[in-house]
């Protein structure tokens, strides 16, 4: 029985009051709007009435009081689309009695005859009309009395009328808590009912002809049987055993025992006939794989056994084939992912603390997409092959090999006294793998990287051993790839450190959008602004900012790279386009671009589209790589996509010159046009030979290959006279300005002491 509470007249059950409440939802929306409408165009009526009181004091009170509740009349009405669920109807007719109530408490301090009329009335309306919760209902007229009585009361609050209204009020309040919770018992009950109704009357419709129906087109033999004998079966149990009803022939083995047992004997004893798989000797002794089932039922007011059979022989051949093939992987025979942990598994839990050891050592291909796509998936399908073979001759007897997936193998290492017998074995295993290997009339290199780590020495279970197998392959690929790494707890940490990166430039993407701040490059010879770079800022809603360094390793992440690039160009290209608009003078902005853009040949394409699509001229805009760019497989690929946007107008500046591994042959062989030294040479050239050593060397590089110079991270006036010195064309750095909001940059340009931005660096 459904319980309703005796003081709210509500369900009890928070579950079914909401039910209520939702199915209600859009006359509950409608009254309210209808609510805010009329108190709108009512109290617009009485704000030409209130004209009345003109030149006496409480004009000044009731005109601004009514001006403020149609105001919030209209605000609701006006929102009131946002009413998508009664949570929020409650809070929108909270609101507005919260204001009207004070408003009209106002009012009524005129203590006219309406004022009284309205004392009473309008806590009658909150309880009555508003469309609410209980609640909302008893609270809101409560407090609008309370509130009204007040206003009315306060210009006389020990008149001799006070506690006469005063009870008066409590009365009618009273009143109405009794009559909204009685409304809101029937109203429940109504509805109960209602749904009680509505399933009976679905219970109702189905009939006994639609249950025959059902029972003879399953397709799975059912059976209905009374002391042993059959009394009805289905059409599917008829193609099965024939259309008599005897099946005493029909056998059973039951895997318990030996023995055969008759079906019915079978069903009538009711053992073991809970979806229990057996096997089935029909008339002409067919053997059949059957799942059985059976339950008591009454027909007739007899008690009867439904049970049904269904026939699982296909699946159970599939099953015994997928069991022969599911050891093995089809393409190099070796034992395929669910093999390789199945044993890991039985070798860690039979493994004791002691002297031998155990490890994972996991390989993968590289460039094997490569081979796939210049000679064949043919040739790629050898080389898997020859893969295969190579590391079953490369380990030991009872060492296991595996292929995961893919271009993916794994070997399982036991018996190991040290670390130092899985190098040797590791050596033994890339000298055999990097041997040439022939494809028809074609050789096919073919390098492998490898990531190993030890049982109990790196990890005490299988999980973390295949996690800190798959880091150390990883660092392998970073590392140049063609080699071996075994697991070190730094690998971890490093791990770990770029995954809390990945995280938070998830959580920035979703709660504090990247934007770009600007920072001012300077032309060391004029000191004027010559141009900006854009400097990725991600502000959150407490105003903390997290920096390109709490992310960095989303900029190289295949997904979170590209989304951040490409909200900050996109961002980047209207500011310089409003700019622009303007007249401001800006010069250039320089954009940061990740290596994962660079790779991908359609980026210049996309980029030249939307600088077009703002319509800001290429030359306003620069774009800063780092040398890592230039290595790698895809080194063609960037090569292509700078000299196409070079082509276009678009300056291209080598970031962080000097940190990293390019050789002295990119500048030539990559359209740079300027060379960025890093700050960490910036920094301490005033005291550290080398660093000033190095800035003059790139100074001096850069004057003879005829590329411009900008030095990052100035801070102090002796740097500056450095660098001005040596002949460095432009700066940048706190001693300039630090990075800010491009709302600022009009106000930086036009009256920071610049004269103006002229020209590109290039």
């Amino acid at each position: 029985m459904t319980q309703i509470s005796r003081l709210t007249g509500e369900f009890i059950s928070a579950e079914r009051e909401s039910a209520f409440q939702e199915e209600r939802l859009p006359e509950s929306r409608r009254h309210a709007r209808m609510l805010f409408l009329f108190s709108a165009l009512m109290n617009t009526l009485f704000l030409l009435s209130d004209w009345r009181f003109a030149g006496t004091p409480h004009f000044w009170v009731a005109v601004p009081a009514r001006t403020v509740i149609i105001l919030a009349s209209i605000a609701c009405l006006m929102l009131s689309r946002k009413m998508t669920n009664f949570r929020a109807v409650e809070r929108y007719c909270f609101c507005w009695q919260m204001v009207i109530a004070v408003g009209v408490a106002f009012l009524v301090t005129s203590r006219t005859d309406l004022a009284l009329f309205v004392l009473a009335m309008l806590p009658m309306v909150f309880y009555l009309v508003v469309p609410t919760s209980f609640r909302g209902n008893f609270g809101g007229g409560l407090g609008c009395g309370i509130a009204l009585l007040i206003g009315y009361l306060s210009p006389a609050p020990l008149s001799p009328t006070a506690p006469g209204l005063i009870i008066g009020v409590l009365t009618l309040h009273s009143a109405m808590w009794i009559a909204i919770s009685r409304t809101n018992r029937l109203q429940r009950q109504e509805w109960t009912a209602g749904r009680i109704a509505n399933s009976a009357q679905a219970a109702l419709a189905a009939n006994g002809e639609t249950l025959e129906r059902m029972f003879m087109s399953v397709p799975i033999p059912l059976l209905v049987t009374r002391g042993g004998t059959v009394i009805r079966f289905n059409d599917a149990a008829a193609a099965m055993f024939g259309t008599g009803s005897d099946i005493s022939d029909v056998h059973v083995l039951n895997e318990k025992s030996a023995m055969l047992t008759t079906l019915r004997d079978y069903i009538v004893a009711g053992e073991d006939v809970d979806n229990h798989e057996c096997r089935i000797f029909s008339r002409g002794s067919v053997a059949h794989d059957v799942l059985l089932a059976s339950r008591p039922i009454v027909i007739g007011g007899e008690d009867c056994i439904l049970s049904s059979i269904v026939d699982i022989s296909h699946r159970k051949e599939a099953e015994r084939h997928l069991a022969h093939l599911a050891m093995t992987d089809a393409l190099t025979g070796l034992a395929n992912r669910s093999h390789f942990m199945a044993k890991l598994a039985q070798v860690a839990g039979s493994m004791t603390r002691g002297r031998s050891k155990a490890a994972v050592v996991l390989i993968d291909l590289d460039e094997f997409k490569r081979i796939n796509d210049s000679a064949g998936h043919d040739a790629g399908d050898a080389v898997l092959r020859a893969v295969a073979q190579r590391l079953q001759q490369a380990v030991r007897p009872g060492d296991l090999v595996g292929r995961m997936g893919g271009d993916e193998f794994a070997v399982l290492l036991t018996r190991l006294d040290s670390a130092a017998d899985l190098l040797t074995i590791l050596d033994r295993m890339t000298a055999s793998l990097h041997q040439p290997l022939t494809h028809g009339a074609r050789d096919l290199d073919c390098r492998v990287s490898m990531g190993a780590a030890l049982f109990r020495d790196h990890a005490d279970n299988i999980s973390d051993l295949m996690k800190h197998a798959d880091i150390a392959l990883y660092e392998a690929k970073n590392a140049g790839r063609g080699r071996a790494c075994l697991f070190e707890p730094r690998l971890l940490e490093r791990w770990q450190r770029e995954a809390r990166m990945l995280e938070c430039a998830r959580d920035a993407m979703a709660h504090a959008p990247p934007q770009p701040w600007y920072q001012p490059k300077v032309d060391l010879t004029t000191g004027r602004i010559m141009g900006f770079e854009a400097l990725l800022r991600c502000v959150r809603a407490d105003g903390s900012i997290i920096m390109p360094g709490d992310i960095a390793a989303a900029f190289e992440h295949w997904e979170l790279g590209r989304i951040i690039t490409e909200r900050m160009i996109s961002q980047v290209l209207r500011d310089c386009r409003r700019w622009q608009d303007e007249g401001i003078d800006f010069g250039h902005v320089a954009i940061n671009v990740p290596g994962v853009e660079l790779h991908d040949s359609s980026f210049p394409d996309r980029l030249l589209e939307q600088v077009r699509a703002a319509g800001v001229p290429t030359g306003r805009i620069e774009l800063e790589v780092t040398e890592s760019v230039f290595l790698g497989r895809n080194a063609e690929v960037v090569e292509r996509s700078l000299h196409r946007l070079s082509q276009e107008g678009i300056s291209i500046a080598l970031d962080d010159f000097g940190t990293g591994f390019a050789s002295l042959s990119h500048l030539k062989q990559f359209p740079i046009d300027v060379i960025k030294i890093d700050q960490r040479f910036v920094r301490d050239l005033e005291t550290d030979p080398d660093d000033a050593a190095i800035v003059r060397t790139v100074l001096n590089l850069a004057y003879s290959l005829g590329i411009h110079t900008v030095a990052e991270g100035i801070e102090n006036e002796h740097q500056f006279d450095y660098l001005r010195a040596g002949g460095c064309h432009y700066g940048q750095g706190f001693h300039f300005g630090a990075a800010v909001p491009a709302a600022t940059i009009p106000a930086l340009l036009n009256g920071g002491g610049s004269e103006s931005a002229t020209g590109q660096i290039a």
